[in-house]
């Protein structure tokens, strides 16, 4: 029934991603030409009980017959699954916004591609999805990515080896055009998957955002985040241009109740989560960061310390002050009484 919901909005927010210029998934754009568009980011990273979980969508637009996604990521994934049916726009829904739009199976290697100084750590087919999980330098990995059809822009060395010398590993992500047509997708329509990866902390990449974009071009993401407690962030929040707090409170019970019964989400507990949901829209030429949670990150890199954003203040607070104030007033009042009495009293 979710589903069904949200399949009219689905397909207009395809459209206006189709002319929006923005990134998609947290992760960096590689198509022949750099003329796709895959351009829309919404994410979920979920800490609990000792692992990250990593909830990204693919959605796509444009012309290219193949195209796909480099996603930094700061560990191995223990497991690479299909993404939940509504998780993303239930988290949407909870901020008043609108939604967006794996069948695991192995493919293999040549002898080659095994004796490269990239290391093929998992590979899995999710639908018109080809995933491929890898650790090498940042150079090295962009050979690797090349020979296997993904056409990258001048900056991805450099980018991509920012995030080796950290430690991260890199899901390369393929969408096939043809295969996706056979399977009935349209364009605005996509995939959701979900790494779940041990980690102290959740950490999202961002810079990588900017992959091929020019400093003038928008960077556009919409951020999730769950914790088992209030959270620190790195950079501070108020400190990144662009970024807005749309959500930072408690999980109510019926967010958890919802992401918990989707598909894939069992982990999600009844209660104690806190949920924040940032969106970033800014340049590519501020994107020099990514966004560390309690400081969590590639585990050859050590975070400095974050700042936890202030918790807004409540009915409650705003009750108890206005009472408070009325106490005051209602004593203030009779203290001038009582001043103005012993004054007569002293005249007389």
């Amino acid at each position: 029934m979710l589903r069904r919901a949200f399949a009219v909005p689905l397909v207009a927010a395809g459209i206006v991603v189709a002319v929006s210029g923005s990134a998609w998934a947290c992760g960096g754009l590689v198509a022949p030409g750099h003329a796709e568009a895959l351009e829309r980011a919404v994410t979920l990273a979920a800490w609990h009980d000792g692992y990250e979980h990593y909830v990204t969508g693919f959605e796509f637009a444009g012309l290219a017959n193949s195209f796909g996604y480099i996603i930094p990521l700061p560990g191995v994934p223990t497991k690479i699954v299909r993404g939940g049916n509504w998780t993303l726009e239930r988290l949407q829904g909870e901020i008043g916004e609108g939604p967006l739009g794996f069948k695991e199976k192995g493919f293999g290697i040549s002898a080659a591609e095994a004796a490269s100084p990239v290391e093929v750590l998992q590979q899995v087919k999710i639908d018109a999805l080809n995933i491929t999980v890898v650790r090498g330098g940042g150079p090295d990995v962009a050979k690797w990515a090349v020979k296997n059809g993904f056409d990258l822009t001048r900056d991805a060395p450099a980018v991509l080896g920012s995030y080796s010398t950290k430690g991260a590993v890199f899901a390369l992500a393929k969408f096939d055009r043809a295969d996706a047509k056979s399977r009935g997708l349209v364009q605005g329509q996509g995939e959701v998957i979900q790494f779940t990866i041990p980690t102290k902390a959740p950490w999202i990449p961002l810079r990588i955002l900017s992959l091929g974009k020019t400093g003038v071009e928008y960077v556009d993401a919409e951020l999730f985040v769950l914790t088992d407690g209030r959270p620190t962030f790195f950079p501070s929040i108020p400190s990144i241009k662009g970024m807005t707090v749309k959500a930072n409170k408690r999980a109510s019970s019926s967010l958890l109740s919802d992401l918990h019964a989707d598909q894939g989400m069992s982990w999600v507990p009844a209660s104690g989560m806190w949920f924040t949901a940032l969106n970033l829209r800014t340049t590519a030429s501020t994107m020099d960061y990514d966004l560390s949670i309690d400081g969590g990150g590639p585990a050859g890199h050590v975070e400095p310390a974050g700042q936890s954003l202030p918790v807004p203040l409540g009915w409650s607070f705003w009750l108890a002050l206005l009472g408070g104030s009325a106490v005051l007033l209602v004593y203030a009042r009779r203290e001038r009484r009582r001043t103005r009495t012993r004054t007569a009293v002293v005249v007389s």
